[in-house]
């Protein structure tokens, strides 16, 4: 069984540190399935992109390839996408790339989760590996969701029926985008 609490540890990490820049937004992994939120309804303008066509998807495409096409944007969310994405690095350097200096980031990824598919499941990530796919993003707030949110330098809580185990964990960011010096 899926860990209930990830949910709401996941939903307390945006209460709590995420703080959207007002202006054009860019959903990633946009498409919506049966238990998802179309998250394109809490903004204004917006636009959701996917790999998959269906439902939430406004513009089909891969963003490890670069899309200048898009444009600028003020705010991207990028929740649970990266794992599906071979090369990751190629996909944050565009997303870095699409968004504006000062725009905000809300980065989510699973760091211990089972494998699912979407096409496919490639990667699990650590705040470590986070911060170093997004150096262009000064974060504010960076914590593991799982049965609780933690700090990656705390021990991660453990459950143990009958064996001890990490249930499901994300690791969520939150930041902005570094001004470009002058």
């Amino acid at each position: 069984m899926e860990n209930p609490s990830h949910g709401s540890s996941l939903a307390e990490f945006e209460r709590l540190f995420v703080r959207p820049r007002a202006g054009r937004t860019l959903i990633v992994g946009s498409r919506i399935y049966k238990e998802r939120e179309d998250r394109r309804l809490r903004y204004q303008d917006v636009l959701g992109v996917d790999m998959l066509s269906g439902p939430g998807v406004d513009v089909v495409a891969n963003l490890e390839d670069a899309h200048p096409e898009l444009g600028q944007f003020d705010h991207i969310e990028c929740c649970s996408v990266l794992e599906h994405s071979a090369r990751p690095w190629l996909l944050a350097a565009e997303l870095q790339a699409r968004l504006k200096p000062g725009g905000t980031l809300f980065v989510s990824a699973p760091f211990a989760w089972r494998v699912h598919g979407y096409p496919h499941d490639y990667w699990r990530f650590t705040a470590a590996g986070l911060r170093e796919l997004f150096q262009a993003v000064e974060f504010s707030a960076v914590k593991y969701a799982g049965p609780s949110l933690w700090d990656p330098s705390e021990k991660p809580p453990m459950i143990r029926r009958p064996f001890p185990y990490l249930p499901r964990t994300e690791v969520a960011a939150f930041g902005v985008k570094a001004c470009a010096s002058s």
